[in-house]
């Protein structure tokens, strides 16, 4: 660390906005770099974030900055260009070039690190989640029914998976539906821990650009 802060203040803000930029792209992913692919995205965000300060600063060379402004300037300006661009290319470059890649049969796989990863990062809308547990039954969070509805009505991790159970099916088939308010309007959530959890089945809304055939002719009619 001390090394670091040796080094050119130019040389610091490229680091810290290229870090920045870093987090936004792989936060909540799990991925695990090695040290060589960790250095180049964080210096390729950063010079690019740079890059695009320079330039801003080089439309508007009359503004008036003595030196201290000037780096604070450059600074912010370069944390917040590493900010959209990290957003950027989570939210577009990356969905957009694995769809290029798959045109050109290039690969098929999305470069995530699991399946289950690949499933929480579908641009999809969530409708129903149904947890097989080990004991034969089924919770439910059908989010339709869910009133008031919660902002994040299911919260998935590592340990397990925490929502608001509407229903539950019984091993022998028979449905149970629950109310999540409570008493004094409060709402119930539930955590399932991962040792009990069997299966998780996953309803949801894919757009048109995810479906072919028959299907995407009727619902567009």
């Amino acid at each position: 660390m001390d090394t670091l802060l040796k080094m050119p203040l130019e040389f610091q803000i490229v680091l810290v906005a290229g870090y920045i930029a870093y987090k936004i792209t792989n936060v909540g992913r799990n991925r695990n770099h090695r040290t060589e692919d960790f250095l180049l995205q964080v210096l390729t965000f950063g010079l690019l974030s740079r890059a695009s300060t320079a330039a801003a600063l080089w439309l508007w060379p009359s503004v008036p900055f003595d030196d201290a402004l000037k780096a604070a300037a450059i600074a912010a300006l370069t944390v917040i260009a590493a900010t959209v661009l990290g957003a950027s290319w989570r939210g577009f470059g990356e969905r957009g070039t694995r769809w290029v890649m798959h045109k050109l049969n290039v690969y098929r796989d999305d470069h995530e690190t699991s399946v289950w990863q690949s499933i929480m990062n579908n641009p999809a809308k969530w409708t129903v989640v149904q947890v097989h547990l080990d004991n034969g039954s089924i919770l439910e969070a059908n989010f339709g029914r869910m009133k008031p509805f919660p902002k994040t009505p299911v919260v998935i991790n590592e340990d397990g998976i925490g929502m608001y159970v509407t229903g539950r099916y019984k091993d022998d088939d028979r449905f149970d539906e629950w109310d999540i308010t409570g008493n004094d309007n409060d709402v119930t959530f539930t955590f399932i821990p991962r040792s009990s959890i069997k299966q998780v089945d996953v309803s949801w809304q894919l757009s048109a650009n995810q479906l072919e055939g028959e299907f995407v002719s009727a619902s567009a009619a």
